[in-house]
């Protein structure tokens, strides 16, 4: 998950001395306002500046290739400089997530977290994922108008989610609440994301410390948790806590906009329905052209641990680095066309899911859940199309994805 700070690190504040609205201040955390367009201010930004360090301090990166560099560029941090922690000293809970760490926590982290994932494990959870699918809908009595963010693609992940981590399906909706207020937190800041008051990340934790600790004294662990009786042994039960926490916020949230965009961006263009309708072996190939166009992570972000050099642009140490993946998957260098949805698409990597040491653990299996959905949809309706009103975007600027997509299914 990408984000950014808009006034630490030696950027200035409206108190300061910045007040003037900039035509591209609507990829800056907490100022995304619903920004109609985003596309068009990220292809202004790479035709025009693509390092533009901007009035409120922070630095944005665009062009793919240069973001692709810097995912697996070791001069650039996933820390930030303070570490996260508060003046005391004390530390978060989104503090301990995974995406935070660096070294040997990063190592054990992962080590743990991506144990359900190694080899062809990810099969393994194949039939939770298609129960979801087939309860929510094959078996689904919709015709008609539906909205199917709160139908399908919200309900399958969390659905999957609640399985695969133990998670008792009466407790959905608190996870639910928890996953909101998290996502509008890492979208204001790093303050507010580290900060001790980050109460949503912090009851989220303490919820699955109690339910780890219940499973640790059972002996059995659920599908995705089989790595942590490790974990706990050597970071202990607080930070396996807060990482399973993690892995239920990001688990999901990106998943459930990976499938809103993807029947989005379908039902928009029809001969590319017709053409999956026609050759059902193209659903992965949707899922594909699905992150790389519409992104549901747009935002990741770095910090130099030394004075660094960008496109000719120097950055100086502890530098927030917004990397624009959003901007770097519709860049025209890399992908002919980018603003078209195509499932014949050339398969070039798209940055999606991240690069380097720190891609995305749950690759696989969002990619299943995104396939398998769209192979049900498929078999149950014969068309889809859209309505007048059909689609509300979410107010962030760092994670892309829709509140609500009204569809005509038949």
């Amino acid at each position: 998950m990408g984000i950014d700070r808009a006034t630490m690190h030696g950027a200035p504040s409206s108190a300061e001395g910045w007040h003037e609205a900039h035509r591209w201040q609507g990829i800056r955390a907490g100022f995304f306002d619903g920004c109609s367009d985003i596309y068009a201010i990220h292809d202004e930004m790479r035709g025009e500046a693509p390092v533009w360090q901007a009035p409120w301090g922070d630095v944005y990166v665009t062009k793919y290739d240069l973001v692709s560099a810097c995912l697996v560029n070791r001069q650039l941090s996933h820390v930030p400089p303070s570490g996260g922690a508060d003046t005391s000293g004390q530390r978060s809970a989104i503090n301990d997530w995974l995406m935070y760490q660096e070294g040997h926590a990063h190592t054990t982290i992962r080590q743990a977290l991506q144990r359900p994932f190694a080899g062809k494990g990810v099969s393994a959870l194949a039939p939770v994922v298609a129960e979801a699918v087939e309860l929510l809908v094959s078996r689904a009595a919709f015709s008609g108008t539906v909205d199917v963010v709160a139908a399908f693609t919200r309900a399958v992940p969390e659905r999957v989610i609640c399985r695969v981590l133990g998670v008792p399906a009466e407790d959905m909706p608190m996870l639910r609440a928890w996953s909101a207020s998290i996502r509008a937190i890492l979208d204001t800041g790093f303050d507010d994301a580290f900060g001790l008051g980050a109460s949503a990340a912090e009851e989220m934790s303490i919820y699955f410390i109690e339910l780890l600790r219940e499973l640790l004294a059972q002996g059995e662990m659920p599908p995705l948790l089989v790595g942590l009786p490790a974990l706990v042994e050597e970071m202990g039960l607080t930070v396996a806590g807060r990482n399973i926490a993690f892995l239920a916020f990001a688990g999901h949230e990106t998943t459930v906009h990976l499938l809103g965009n993807m029947l989005f961006h379908l039902t928009h263009a029809p001969a590319q329905w017709e053409a999956l309708r026609s050759n059902r072996h193209l659903a992965l190939n949707a899922v594909t052209e699905t992150l790389r166009m519409e992104s549901p992570v747009q935002k990741i972000c770095r910090w130099p641990l030394q004075q660094i050099e960008l496109d000719g642009r120097e950055i100086a140490a502890g530098q927030l680095v917004v990397l624009l993946v959003g901007a770097a998957n519709r860049d025209p260098a890399q992908f002919a066309d980018p603003a078209r949805f195509d499932l014949a698409r050339p398969g070039r990597q798209n940055l999606a899911f991240g690069r380097g040491a720190h891609v995305c653990i749950g690759r696989a299996l969002a990619e299943m859940e995104g396939k398998l959905l769209l192979e049900a949809m498929l078999q149950r309706w014969k068309s889809m199309e859209p309505t007048a009103d059909e689609a509300k975007w979410m107010d962030n600027s760092s994670i892309r994805g829709l509140e609500r997509l009204a569809l005509r299914l038949g």
